[in-house]
């Protein structure tokens, strides 16, 4: 039998948890890369987390323990000029996947997206993340071929702001 899994809203109080699941997720995505120290991740959480435009995070616990962060937002309009609410990035601790922390995490945000009368829960994943794939499969989410996901960054960004 595996252990409870609980998911809430992140509060003030929990700064500390968040920092510490966004350098584990940086951790898990470097590629390599040097990551950045814990001082630029908190000062960052700060800002972008508890901010003046916040971003809203669901952790989920186990024995009072963070093991899944989930970062999202609200965004107007959605279908029918109804909010949507999308997931940025779910995250799970090594050593809590497959305790249905993930699962946890985006029943929980189902279920807030309807609270708040939304009409859909929208994320990403990338194409090589198969244990994500699987899951969102599993659950009945839809993959959307219609869809195309762009980006801007690095000089691609700098030349759009510039221009015009």
């Amino acid at each position: 039998m595996s252990a409870a899994v609980t998911v809430r809203l992140a509060t003030d109080a929990d700064r500390a948890a968040v920092t510490e699941m966004f350098q584990d997720l940086d951790r898990h995505y470097a590629e390599g890369r040097a990551l950045d120290p814990e001082a630029v991740t908190a000062e960052r959480v700060g800002r972008y987390v508890y901010g003046e435009h916040p971003t809203e995070i669901a952790l989920a616990e186990i024995d009072g323990r963070a093991v899944g962060v989930a970062s999202f937002g609200m965004l107007f309009p959605g279908r029918a000029l109804t909010g949507h609410l999308q997931l940025k990035d779910l995250y799970v601790r090594d050593g809590a996947r497959g305790l249905g922390a993930g699962e946890a995490l985006l029943r929980f945000l189902a279920r807030l997206a309807q609270d708040r009368g939304c009409t859909r829960l929208d994320w990403t994943t990338e194409t090589w993340n198969e244990g994500a794939q699987r899951l969102y499969d599993r659950i009945g989410a839809a993959r959307l071929p219609q869809k195309i996901y762009y980006r801007l960054e690095g000089d691609a960004l700098d030349r759009v702001a510039r221009e015009g």
